[in-house]
Order: structure tokens, then C-alpha cells, then sequence
């Protein structure tokens, strides 16, 4: 290792994948790396060029093969399922809070009621088979009288999409027509009430771009534009004066995953937080702020992930080890071979000594280049033009990131090989490849183009991703009282060429998931941009932070902070600052000389 201490950086890598601490999947791991021997590992696995390769040999030996496919063949579906009991007694238990005057208690009740009732008619011994509806009618008279009526409305509105009797029905009717009326009758008084007071429980709107959206890179400002060198690579510069407060970025996130300790306060889908939540129709796992998300999850991610999802956190893996899988669950089997094919290409041209360009048509500007490099450039541009015309529609900006493949010891790819085959395995038994095998056993070319493809997405997201965070704040103070919770994390592949510095240039924070990105210092044009991935010079001594940097991301830090050795907070404190005079002038009112100018020493 060029820096720093191998041993932290190797469990700092370990952290991404899964928990040191709990899980199944650590002592599989385990035993699998008992069996095959390092030596194997080193010898014959870390000899391997590609992905495709290392997903290959682990089914193609005997040994390997039976180490991995054996325990793998016991994974079963294992979920929180519906309870039509359980159900019931927070509904009558929620409409005793009600009749009480405790609307907000019964809400919370009601809203259990609404996330543990199973589809309608599924359980007819309790509730004749309604206990969807009546939870949804019940939970819309909490926020009637809660003065919630919009929120009433939605619940009335699914409540009558149900196969209910007729006169449940006609009741659900003459509700809907009572809240509308209301609605219309209040509806100056609701937006005005809106525009004054801040809801937690909406989706908020990321502020507007400065400058406007960039032509070609995706959530940034037209201030931004990347740029190449040789020594950091892709970056962002600023291609205009910038001035503090500006928005540089408000990207929506490739990919997404909420953290398991918020699925029963946040949306499992846009992260805002939940007051009338609505569950998925099959587990009782997750919860959705409305309809339109759940439609969205159901649509895409979360139908695999229904029946897997208390096995996934069962298993001790990491959230990035999940948002490797939701990468490929939220997309089709068809977009998972354009990928791959993609991914492919790329090596290719890696392989022949010519750096892959940006998916985007943008002219990357190049620091320092010689005409030898642009010509080169030219070369492979037809190329790359004619991929990008096979798959217009797929959005392979995240494979384009670095993931240091070059720097990874043999048994770091071979754990996180085990991951992607283990995440493999829970999706033939969800029947993403619409097969009815449920054995490894032969994995088939769609079952190697994914897991190959999962493998990938473990490497790049441990460089690139993103926490999501939120402020709270108490009624003690609106700023001392703060705190930031760490919601779950994301793939912002724009932002994500953001490099760092000590003294960054930017401040984040987040709107739902769409992450912005905000100036907190003055920029000229061509200047660096850069955020901070943790470790800020004012908190942190320069050998604590280079030890993050490398442990975490695998680079030495060499901004000005660094190189110049800064003073922290503490070190600002014990500093005495001396001023010089420079002249004086004379006040004519106050009859006394005032110093013109003085310069600090």
C-alpha cells in the first residue's frame, strides 16, 4: 500500500459490504474462504481480468461451487406478512382514542391497522374479508378531525377502489362528497395556510438551479462543467463566477435505499415522513407516503424485494450491498444486458489504453493535453456515439465511475464475489429472470450477465454513493438544537464528480432524496468545485483526515489544507491575532482620531 495502514483500509472495505458484527453472510463468507484456502484466492481468483470472469470460476470449480451453491440453496422467501388480527385490534383500539379526544394516538393506531390489513377478501373469518376498507374509513374520520382533510380524501379514494358491499360503499360515497365540499369551501384558507408554515409530511421542492440546468450533465448548474487531468481525473470546475448561496446541483437520485431503523417513519420510496402511510399490499415490512409512491416501488424494486427483504437484513449486509441490488431490481432483465454489454465496452477500450468518455455528448475540457491524447479521443468517439444509439433510453452514467479495480487485493473481490452471488440467489427466488429454477446449480448467461453486473455496482458504490441525512431541529434553539440523522444512501452520478477537499467550496444537504448542492465560498471560473467526504480541516488534524481518506476512499488528500498543514478550531483558539495600525484620521464630531486601516498579523 502506498499510504496510510493496510489493516484499517481493509476494514473500512469490509464495512461496505457487510457488518463485521451480525448476519449470516459473514460466516458464509467465512466458511467459504476456509474451504477454497487463500491460496486459491491469490493464485487462481486474484488472476482474473474481469467480472464476468470471477462469477464464472466461482461456479465453474467443483469445490468453490459446492462451498457456494449448497448453503445458497436454503435461502427461502422470508417476509412480514399481512395479519387481519392484528389488523382489527388496532382499528377498535385506534376508534376508542378517537371517541376519547385522542386524535393523534388514534392516527398512530389506525395507521398500523391500515399497514397490517391483508388484501380484501384474502382473510374472510375476520371482518367478512373488509379489513383494508374499514382501517382506510376509520383512519379518514382521525384526520377529519384532525382538520386533515385532503389526506382524508386519499384514504376515502383507496378505500373505495376495495370490493366492498354496497352499503360500505354508498357510506364511502357520501364521506367523499362531504371532505370535497369541505375542501373546496376552506381551499383559499388551506393554501394560505400551506405558504405559512413548514409540513414535514410533504415532498419538498429542491430550490431552483442558479444559472439554470446544464445542456448536458443532468441536476447540475450551467455554473459547472467537467473537466479532465491526468492526476484527479474527472472533476468539477466552475465555468462561471460563482457566489455563495448559489444552487450548483439538485440531482434526483440513479438509485436509493432507506436505512431499515426509518421503514416505520419514512417513505420506503422518496424518504419524506410518514403521517397516513400506505403498505405494500403483500408484506407489512415497509410503508409508502401515498399511493403514487407505492405504485412506483411496486411497478419496479420492490416486487422482488417484497418477499426477500427481512432475509436481506437478516443476512448482516451492508446498505450499499442493497443499493447494489436496487440498481438491478428497479430496471428490467433487458436493460441489465445493455448494461453489461456497456461495461463491456468500456473494459474494452481500458484495455486498449483509450480512457472511456462521459456517456453525455458534452466536449470534456481536457487540463494539459497534448494533440496526441485529443486524436485519440477522436478515434474511439464513433464508437462510443454508436453505443450510445443502440440504448438511448439507459442511463449508464454510474458505470463510468471509478471503483479502483486496479488497487483491490484477491480477497476483497472474492468476498464482495460472494455478495453479488448471494444477491444473485435472492433474485431467482423472486423470479426476476421469470424462470422456474431455483438452484444455482448452472447459472445461466442472463444469471452471469447480472450477478456479473451486481459485482460491478459493489465496486463503484463504495467510492461514489451518498448519505441522505435530515435536520432536526428542537423548540430549544432553531440552530444550536440541531441534529442530523442518517436516513439511507444513494447513487448521484453528476455530483458524484465532485472531488474533495478539506476546505470544500460546497455545502449539501437534501430535499426528500434529490440531493443540492449550495456555494459556501466565492468561485472564478475554471476554478475547482469540490464538497467534502468527510473529514473537514477545521475538526480534524491533517493525520486523522489523511488516515480517513485512505481507509475509506484509497487516496491521499493533497488540497491546500493538507498540503499546508491548517490549523483546526483548537488550534485557531490558541492562536492570538496581533494587529497593526496602518493611519488615522481625524473625527470631527467625536473629537478623537479613529484608526483608518489596520492589518492583521
Amino acid at each position: 500500500m502506498e499510504y496510510g495502514d493496510r489493516h484499517y483500509r481493509e476494514l473500512c472495505s469490509s464495512e461496505t459490504l457487510r457488518s463485521g458484527s451480525k448476519g449470516f453472510f459473514r460466516d458464509f463468507a467465512e466458511a467459504v474462504v476456509n474451504k477454497v484456502g487463500n491460496t486459491w484466492i491469490s493464485e487462481v481468483f486474484g488472476k482474473l481480468l474481469t467480472d464476468d470472469e470471477r462469477m464464472r470460476v466461482i461456479f465453474g470449480d467443483s469445490s468453490v461451487k459446492e462451498a457456494v451453491v449448497e448453503p445458497l440453496d436454503r435461502v427461502r422467501h422470508i417476509y412480514r406478512d399481512k395479519d387481519a388480527k392484528i389488523s382489527r385490534a388496532r382499528r377498535i383500539e385506534g376508534l376508542k382514542c378517537l371517541r376519547s379526544g385522542d386524535t393523534n394516538k388514534a392516527l398512530v393506531l389506525l395507521s398500523q391497522a391500515v399497514l397490517r390489513a391483508p388484501l380484501t377478501g384474502r382473510v374472510k373469518a375476520i371482518d367478512d374479508g373488509y379489513s383494508l376498507a374499514l382501517a382506510l374509513m376509520t383512519r379518514a374520520d382521525v384526520l377529519i378531525a384532525l382538520e386533515e382533510v385532503a389526506t382524508a380524501v386519499e384514504d376515502l379514494t383507496a378505500a373505495a377502489h376495495e370490493e366492498v358491499p354496497h352499503d360500505l360503499s354508498v357510506e364511502i360515497d357520501l364521506k367523499l362528497r362531504e371532505c370535497r365540499k369541505r375542501l373546496e369551501e376552506t381551499r383559499g384558507a388551506v393554501e394560505i395556510a400551506r405558504s405559512t408554515r413548514r409540513n414535514h409530511y410533504c415532498k419538498p421542492i429542491p430550490p431552483a438551479l442558479t444559472g439554470g440546468p446544464h445542456s448536458v450533465f443532468p441536476g447540475l448548474s450551467r455554473l459547472v462543467d467537467i473537466r479532465e487531468s491526468p492526476d484527479v481525473g474527472k472533476h468539477a470546475v466552475a465555468s462561471g463566477d460563482v457566489r455563495v448561496g448559489d444552487t450548483l446541483a439538485t440531482e434526483v437520485p440513479l438509485a436509493s435505499c432507506l436505512l431499515p431503523d426509518y421503514y416505520g417513519t419514512h417513505c420506503h420510496h422518496c424518504f419524506v415522513r410518514l403521517r397516513a402511510p400506505m403498505g405494500c399490499p403483500h408484506c407489512s415490512t415497509v410503508a409508502f407516503c401515498g399511493r403514487t409512491c407505492r405504485d412506483i416501488a411496486l411497478n419496479s424494486y420492490h416486487k422482488y424485494e417484497c418477499k426477500v427483504l427481512v432475509l436481506l437484513i437478516g443476512s448482516g449486509m451492508s446498505i450499499l450491498s442493497a443499493l447494489a441490488l436496487r440498481m438491478v431490481t428497479q430496471v428490467d432483465l433487458q436493460t441489465c444486458r445493455k448494461l453489461h454489454h456497456k461495461c463491456n465496452e468500456l473494459l474494452e477500450l481500458k484495455t486498449e489504453g483509450k480512457a472511456p468518455k462521459c456517456q453525455s455528448e458534452a466536449p470534456i475540457k481536457l487540463e494539459g493535453s497534448a494533440s496526441k491524447s485529443a486524436k485519440r479521443r477522436q478515434r474511439k468517439k464513433k464508437l462510443l456515439e454508436n453505443l450510445q444509439m443502440k440504448s438511448p433510453e439507459v442511463d449508464f452514467r454510474a458505470y463510468e465511475l471509478v471503483t479502483h479495480e486496479s488497487l483491490r487485493s484477491a480477497i476483497d473481490f472474492f468476498e464482495r464475489a460472494l455478495m453479488a452471488v448471494f444477491l444473485l440467489k435472492c433474485l431467482t427466488t423472486v423470479d426476476y429472470f421469470e424462470s422456474s429454477r431455483r438452484t444455482l446449480d448452472s447459472p445461466t448467461d442472463d444469471e452471469i450477465t447480472t450477478g456479473s453486473l451486481l459485482l460491478r455496482n459493489l465496486q463503484l458504490l463504495q467510492f461514489n454513493a451518498h448519505e441522505i441525512f435530515e435536520t432536526r431541529s428542537s423548540n430549544e434553539h432553531r440552530f444550536r438544537s440541531n441534529k442530523t440523522v442518517y436516513l439511507g444512501i444513494a447513487i448521484y452520478p453528476s455530483v458524484a464528480r465532485f472531488n474533495h477537499d478539506c476546505y470544500p467550496a460546497v455545502t449539501r444537504y437534501f430535499a426528500g432524496r434529490d440531493i443540492v448542492i449550495r456555494a459556501t465560498r466565492p468561485l472564478k471560473p475554471g476554478e475547482v468545485v469540490a464538497e467534502n467526504y468527510g473529514p473537514i480541516f477545521t475538526k480534524r488534524n491533517l493525520k486523522e483526515r489523511q488516515r480517513v481518506l485512505n481507509g475509506r476512499y484509497w487516496f491521499k488528500c493533497t488540497c491546500r489544507a493538507c498540503t499546508q498543514d491548517w490549523p483546526d478550531f483548537d488550534g485557531l483558539i490558541d492562536y492570538s491575532p496581533r494587529f497593526r495600525w496602518d493611519h488615522f484620521i481625524y473625527c470631527d464630531k467625536s473629537e478623537i482620531f479613529l484608526p483608518a486601516a489596520f492589518f492583521f498579523m
